[in-house]
């Protein structure tokens, strides 16, 4: 009880705070319009009045104001991240994984962040496009099929009509080529990958589950944990064995490829251009603190990008991470360029954990044990430096993952009892359940899981 009425009222002294500030009721309420700024009006001083409740609907229906004038998320083109093509294949057993502990939770009250400006994409990005064109266009009387395939690869980062046009001008050419009559179109799935515990064993294994069925199948991926999809299928993962640790990839053809072997790399997120990984780790610097790191897949060379942990990329090539200032202090998500290594600080609050970017670059969802009484689920506005809650439920919630299309969120719970993924939609703010993990998940923060289209 006294918990609870310190974290209203530090709560409380923070917005009433921002709320007085004249510069920041005129940039919320430019930004989020007039009925959108109304709920939030009355949110605030719902919440200036200690009644939790009543405020928190006015914020939910703020969000949803918010969302539903916004502009669609862009969808993901052909070749994008988590769009893939793959076989699923069993592979070999491997040798047995541990468990990792779970990461400290500080509580501290909520602080509204600072609005960061969204960058344009990196030079390397930049580069890279240009360099697929040309191969593209190389290809294209020689093999069109191929410089189509090459050209959605480039709008993964580069999306503007004049290349899907040109793509679709590839494609029809390929089509013609390989048969008169059109392409079928292969079928697309949605599929779940999640990392469940044996009691029995004491291993973790990746399990992959397609929407739509009625029950998870076996195990997936063995002693394995942290799943991530590639650019066309690839599954990176961390497998803590102690004679062979560190990170992997399993391939369409169902092969199995060391990349790393830390015995702490944990947390691979695929670049956007599918060549690299990134990844954190506590046991590669001397001072034994948790670093970012990249990974080249194909030479397995190793670049450190400075302190930080849980980072993920975004489509444009940002990193937003967990991390602090150089002497510890000022904890929280920040944002990492990583061509020039420049740091911006995005929350303030130690205890913002596991960020992950939305498919349009615009959200971040991240879960948070500082923010209420358990671990809940926010999202932060980049742009506008808004935290907004989702799931404030007494159970532990956490581990976000967003779907390809950007309107629903996943979500690791154990709010009816045992650990289950559960759903929330951003359209209707409802949650709902999808499938259940387990009674038992030993350090279940570390646990991950990440969710993608398949076409077979």
């Amino acid at each position: 009880m006294l918990l609870g009425f310190l974290f209203i009222l530090g709560l409380s002294a923070a917005l009433v705070w921002a709320w007085n500030l004249n510069w920041t009721q005129r940039r919320w309420e430019a930004y989020l319009g007039q009925e959108a700024y109304g709920e939030y009006v009355q949110g605030v001083e719902r919440l200036k009045a200690g009644n939790v409740p009543q405020a928190q609907t006015h914020f939910e229906t703020m969000f949803h104001l918010l969302l539903n004038s916004s502009p669609t998320p862009t969808p993901i083109p052909p070749g994008f991240g988590r769009i893939h093509l793959l076989t699923l294949m069993p592979p070999a057993t491997p040798a047995s994984v541990q468990a990792t502990p779970a990461p400290p939770s500080t509580a501290t009250p909520p602080i509204t962040p600072s609005p960061t400006p969204i960058p344009t994409p990196s030079p390397h990005i930049q580069a890279t496009v240009t360099a697929w064109l040309q191969e593209a266009e190389a290809l294209a009387q020689a093999d069109p099929c191929a410089a189509a395939e090459r050209m959605a690869q480039v709008l993964a980062l580069a999306d503007t009509p004049d290349i899907e046009r040109r793509r679709q001008e590839l494609m029809a050419q390929c089509q013609e080529m390989v048969s008169p009559s059109p392409l079928p179109t292969p079928a697309a799935s949605q599929v779940l990958l999640y990392t469940v515990y044996d009691v029995t064993t004491g291993y973790y294994a990746i399990h992959a589950w397609t929407l739509g069925q009625r029950t998870p199948g076996a195990p997936f991926i063995p002693q394995a944990m942290q799943p991530a999809w590639g650019m066309h299928g690839e599954i990176a993962f961390r497998r803590d064995d102690v004679e062979a640790p560190g990170l992997y990839v399993r391939f369409n053809d169902g092969e199995i490829r060391r990349i790393t072997k830390g015995g702490d790399d944990s947390r691979p997120r695929w670049s956007p251009d599918g060549r690299q990984l990134l990844f954190s780790s506590s046991q590669r610097s001397a001072d034994q603190s948790p670093r970012l790191y990249l990974v080249d897949v194909a030479s397995r060379s190793v670049e450190e990008l400075g302190p930080g942990q849980q980072g993920d990329w975004s489509r444009d090539g940002r990193i937003v991470f967990h991390g602090c200032e150089s002497g510890g202090e000022n904890c929280g998500l920040w944002l990492l360029d990583p061509m020039t290594l420049q740091r911006t600080q995005l929350t303030d609050n130690p205890s913002d954990h596991s960020p992950t970017w939305s498919p349009d670059g615009r959200l971040v969802a991240f879960m948070s044990g500082g923010r209420s009484n358990s671990w809940d689920v926010f999202i932060l506005d980049v742009q506008a430096g808004i935290v907004i809650p989702t799931t404030l439920h007494p159970a532990e919630d956490g581990l976000p993952v967003w779907s390809p299309d950007g309107r629903t969120l996943g979500i690791l719970s154990n709010r009816e009892g045992d650990w289950a993924i559960y759903l929330w939609h951003l359209d209707d703010l409802t949650t709902e359940r999808l499938l259940p993990v387990g009674p038992t998940l030993p350090n279940w923060q570390q646990a991950g899981f990440d969710w993608g289209v398949v076409v077979r």
